[in-house]
C-alpha cells in the first residue's frame, strides 16, 4: 500500500517551510548534494564580485497541485566581475535558513557545464523553485 499527502497538506508544509528568510549562495567544491548534506558540504564561492542573495518569505508564490511547489518571485542573478577565488570554480547552488544555516537544498549545475570558471561578464541565473511531493 502506497502513502500518499494530499495537496492541500503538502501546501500547508510549503507554507509553514517559506515563512522563514533564506539565503541563496554557489558553491566551488567539486561535490554532489545527497540526502544526507549539511550546509559544511559546500563550499561557498568568494570574489569576482560575487554575493551570496537573500530570498525573503514573502516573495514566494505556492501552487497547490500534482505536485505542489513553491517557486521564488524573480529568477536571481550573478554578474561576474572577474575571476572568482581558488579554486576558481563553480559547481551549483545552495539554500540555507538565516535562523540557523541549516541546509534547506542544494543543486549541482548540469555536467555539461560544471566546473564553471567565471570571468569578466559571465553570468548564472537561477529561479529558485521548490516542490513537494509524496513518494510511492
Amino acid at each position: 500500500m502506497s502513502q500518499v499527502v494530499p495537496d492541500a497538506l503538502e501546501v500547508e508544509v510549503l507554507t509553514e517551510l517559506f515563512a522563514d528568510a533564506m539565503t541563496m549562495r554557489i558553491f566551488g567544491n567539486n561535490t554532489t548534494p545527497v540526502g544526507t548534506s549539511v550546509t559544511g558540504d559546500f563550499t561557498e564561492i568568494a570574489g569576482g564580485g560575487y554575493a551570496a542573495k537573500a530570498l525573503l518569505p514573502g516573495d514566494w508564490s505556492i501552487v497547490s497541485g500534482d505536485p505542489s511547489y513553491s517557486v521564488y518571485s524573480s529568477t536571481q542573478t550573478w554578474t561576474f566581475t572577474g575571476p572568482i577565488n581558488a579554486p576558481g570554480t563553480i559547481y551549483g547552488y545552495y539554500v540555507t535558513r538565516d535562523s540557523d544555516n541549516k541546509l534547506m537544498w542544494a543543486e549541482r549545475f548540469s555536467s555539461g557545464i560544471v566546473p564553471f570558471s567565471p570571468i569578466g561578464g559571465s553570468v548564472i541565473k537561477v529561479l529558485p523553485k521548490f516542490t513537494a511531493q509524496s513518494a510511492f
